[in-house]
């Protein structure tokens, strides 16, 4: 069953490219439905919109073809340097609310803040 949509969400926020800094928000870490991604869930510190980023763990076709690329690439990294990873990034408000002046262009679409997280949380899956 899915949540109810995040009730305090601004939609009439226009759209506008903000960096907000470090955020104190709970940020969470699940694995993506097809294990080969990680999806980083919470609220845009800007909008209060609903926000889900979906990162894949390696980009498959790098490197050579021999076996120890291959076998380098089946290793995943703990998820102590995945976090410290994601803690690093800097994510991007992906409400899917198409925000008033959002421009045509736009990569994401949201409310056009972005923002580091201070921690998260994982989420394990059933």
């Amino acid at each position: 069953m899915a949540e109810p949509p995040c009730r305090s969400h601004d939609f009439s926020a226009g759209y506008a490219e903000t960096y907000l800094g470090v955020t104190t928000a709970v940020f969470a870490r699940r694995a993506a439905a097809d294990r080969q991604s990680v999806l980083v869930e919470g609220v845009c510190p800007r909008c209060h919109g609903d926000t889900a980023t979906e990162y894949r763990h390696g980009v498959p076709g790098t490197g050579t073809k021999g076996v120890l690329d291959r076998l380098r690439q089946a290793r995943r990294p703990s998820p102590q340097d995945e976090d410290a990873v994601l803690l690093a990034e800097v994510h991007f408000c992906e409400c899917g609310h198409p925000h008033p002046d959002l421009p045509a262009d736009a990569p994401w679409v949201g409310c056009g803040a972005s923002w580091r997280v201070a921690a998260l949380t994982t989420v394990d899956q059933a």
